[in-house]
């Protein structure tokens, strides 16, 4: 099955009339759904596309809602389905008043986008359902922000006229126009004051984790799943693992670099009982002058994901793949938190106890830095701790122009808005767990299978969201909480690992190897007209003094987003199958 979404509400009493689906799942006088997933009914009055799965235990998916709950979900606009239930799901919701609502669920596993016409909104989890490659016009603000900070973006996407409904927000459609609210917040789920220990903490996430990956894995037949070596992906594996017993493992390699993961990811293995296979990266793969998965809202896929495709086509000719399972967004809610804020929450919240000096040593056990150093900085957070979330803003390669457009704040992520009281980890956290659901997208959803990111499900979320930033680096560990609830299931090398790899070997082979190519691309390029990349920073690109202060990763961010645009100003490639499925 696809895991897809198409909506188009009309004005009321005008329906929509495009059928290029055929019969729409559901239909009203105002509304039409079509998804790749049967739609879960709310009578006349609605629908959820997407997955939903049951609150209590043993949690299961639904497929069928009673009638009490379909009053409750009217009633409420959609809000009892984030209290009562938890998925990947958009929701449609029509008031008696002829008012329809429209709310995508917290986590963001199906992505949502929208265009307003005059007549007809149009909502759709592929961006080339709602603009067509050829006709549509780049939003160049939007990418100077994403060059800038992942932070910065907000509900507008790279094309012009198609904003995201992010994550939790819920839509709603009026005779006079549309509002967008939030109908779920990561405020909400911060207790007024921290009561569990770090002990009751582990055996509740561990909980969460397994019934939420565990849940997911029912949906698939085949699930293929990245491995990094890292914690993240490994929990996953863990966690799927006892349901799923033909989930099959992917690693890839960048020999004799840190990008070599493979005895972390075969010790894994070894210990889950799971099929393993590990594959080189393929520098004849990548062409940086062809567009990587350009149906993003905004360029996020770097050439690097060009050899990952070719790989993950040679899986799917070995067995069909139900669902790509990823760790993806696991450090942000796992709270991988680097900063003195713990030690400020911790002093916020309980004051100068003993807990506050072991929290500082943690500190200086997982930074490095001396406690003099972490009594500074925690003291400078406690001190600024009314200010706003700070963007840490990267104008490398930036006109002035587009540096003004990135740093304007025009667009901000709702979530960034912290209540006052807010502690400074709080606010960090929430940043993060923003910035994890950018990870969510892959190939479009029409012809390839889904990507499926469980860590970010609502319960695992939610829960974290309830746990002390301090206990996030109990120990001197980062994720200190999800470390000690999988140490049983993993091997020591992985639970207890303090690096991390990284495909930076791959992406310097990449630009070293395609460095002319990468200069003919950018010089005049639209990014250059458009008034976004200085000119001058691509022309030093060859100079081989810099190379080893991430420019050239810089340069291959530009290539990225140079034939991102390209290619939906100029219609598509013919030859470019992840956009024509």
């Amino acid at each position: 099955m696809s895991f897809w979404v198409r909506i188009e509400i009309g004005s009321q009493g005008r329906a929509p009339i495009d059928e290029r689906e055929g019969s729409a799942g559901f239909a009203s006088g105002s509304a039409r759904v079509w998804s790749g997933v049967p739609l879960i009914s709310l009578g006349g009055r609605g629908c959820v596309a997407g997955y939903l799965f049951r609150r209590d235990h043993p949690c299961g998916r639904i497929f069928v809602l009673d009638e009490d709950a379909i009053d409750k979900a009217i009633a409420t606009h959609g809000a009892s389905l984030l209290t009562d239930y938890w998925g990947g799901y958009v929701a449609l919701v029509e008031s008696d008043n002829g008012d329809v609502h429209v709310m995508r669920d917290p986590s963001g596993l199906l992505p949502c986008y929208v265009r307003h016409g005059q007549d007809i909104t149009r909502l759709a989890s592929d961006m080339t359902e709602l603009a067509k490659p050829g006709t549509a016009t780049v939003n160049f603000n939007v990418l100077a922000k994403w060059f800038a900070s992942i932070d910065a973006l907000g509900r507008q996407t790279g094309i012009a006229g198609i904003e995201e409904l992010l994550p939790g927000e819920r839509l709603t459609v009026t005779e006079t126009g549309t509002r967008t609210s939030l109908a779920w917040s990561p405020w909400d789920h911060f207790p007024s004051r921290y009561r569990r220990s770090f002990a009751d903490d582990v055996d509740a996430l561990r909980a969460a984790v397994k019934m939420s990956v565990g849940a997911w894995t029912t949906c698939f037949d085949s699930i293929l799943l990245g491995v990094s070596g890292g914690v993240d992906s490994s929990i996953v594996a863990a966690a799927a693992m006892p349901r799923t017993p033909g989930l099959r493992l992917l690693t890839f390699v960048e020999a004799g670099t840190e990008g070599d993961e493979r005895r972390y990811a075969e010790a894994l293995a070894v210990k889950l009982g799971a099929s393993l296979a590990a594959r080189d990266f393929d520098l004849a793969t990548v062409d940086i002058t062809k567009p990587t998965l350009p149906h993003f809202p905004v360029p996020l896929a770097l050439p690097i994901f060009q050899a990952i495709e070719t790989t993950h086509r040679d899986e799917e000719r070995c067995k069909p793949i139900g669902a790509f399972f990823t760790g993806n967004g696991g450090d942000n809610v796992f709270c991988n938190m680097h900063s003195a804020a713990p030690l400020a929450d911790r002093l916020i919240a309980n004051g100068p106890t003993p807990g506050a000096w072991l929290t500082a040593r943690d500190l200086t056990d997982l930074t490095g830095s001396s406690i003099a150093e972490v009594a500074r900085c925690g003291w400078q957070r406690l001190r600024d701790r009314r200010e706003p979330h700070l963007i840490r803003f990267d104008l490398m390669g930036l006109t002035p122009r587009a540096a003004t457009a990135a740093i304007a704040e025009d667009d901000r992520h709702p979530w960034l808005a912290a209540p006052p009281g807010a502690l400074p980890g709080q606010k960090a956290y929430v940043a993060m767990q923003a910035r994890g659901q950018k990870s969510v997208e892959l190939y479009p959803r029409r012809g390839r299978a889904p990507q499926i990111a469980p860590l970010l499900s609502q319960p695992i979320a939610e829960l974290c969201l309830s746990i002390p930033t301090w206990h996030s680096v109990q120990g001197g560990r980062d994720r200190a909480v999800a470390r000690s609830a999988f140490a049983v299931d993993l091997p020591p090398l992985i639970a207890d690992r303090r690096t991390k790899g990284s495909p930076q070997g791959f992406l310097r082979r990449i630009f070293d190897a395609q460095l002319p190519a990468i200069l003919d691309l950018l010089r005049g390029g639209r990014l250059v007209d458009a008034g976004i990349i200085d000119p001058l920073f691509i022309d030093r690109a060859g100079e081989g003094v810099w190379r080893d202060d991430g420019r050239d990763l810089r340069i291959l961010t530009f290539c990225a987003a140079e034939t991102w645009v390209r290619w939906w100003e100029g219609g598509g490639a013919s030859n470019d199958s992840t956009a024509a499925e």
